[in-house]
């Protein structure tokens, strides 16, 4: 059986934890639900959540202002905010 040097453990030692590490997009999620409806509320102001659901890589908040509802989009990675 041959023995490993020190350089070549090391790089199969960094392949290893990197792809420990290593988080696929799909799991990027980094926003909760509940963040996400906070950060609708504020980008409408005086309006009130009515559901929140996640589809794809963004959340569909689901507000009522006045008698019209209104859906916002939060990304889930970044809580950007988008109409």
């Amino acid at each position: 059986m041959p023995v490993m040097n020190k350089t070549r453990a090391r790089t199969l030692a960094a392949a290893l934890l990197a792809t420990a590490l290593w988080v696929p997009p799909t799991l990027a999620q980094q926003v909760a639900p509940s963040d996400a409806v906070k950060l609708a509320l504020q980008a409408v102001p005086g309006a009130e959540a009515l559901g929140v659901k996640l589809e794809g890589d963004h959340y569909v908040v689901r507000l009522k202002q006045d008698d019209a509802v209104i859906q916002v989009l939060v990304d889930a990675a970044t809580g950007q905010v988008s109409q």
